[in-house]
C-alpha cells in the first residue's frame, strides 16, 4: 500500500506559501491488515495519514533548522 501526499491534502500547513512535494511510502501489508482487524478501516487510514504528515513535517523542520532558515524551537 502506498500513500502520496500532495499540496491539496488536508492538514495543518505551517508555511502556507510552501508546497509539499509528493512522497510515496510503502507500508508493511501484514501490519496494515492487523491494524484493520484490531481498530477498523477508518481509524487505520486516519492514523496512517496522521503519521505520514508528521513524518514529512519533521523532515522539513530538520532541513530548515540545518539550513538556518528556522529556529530549533519554532
Amino acid at each position: 500500500m502506498a500513500k502520496d501526499r500532495s499540496p491539496s491534502s488536508p492538514g495543518p500547513a505551517r508555511h502556507p506559501t510552501r508546497e509539499r512535494r509528493p512522497y510515496t511510502f510503502l507500508l508493511d501489508a501484514t501490519l496494515v491488515e492487523r491494524a484493520r482487524r484490531e481498530v477498523g478501516e477508518t481509524d487505520v487510514v486516519r492514523s496512517i495519514e496522521a503519521a505520514l504528515a508528521a513524518a514529512i513535517d519533521y523532515q522539513l523542520w530538520v532541513r530548515e533548522v540545518a539550513a538556518g532558515e528556522r529556529d530549533v524551537l519554532s
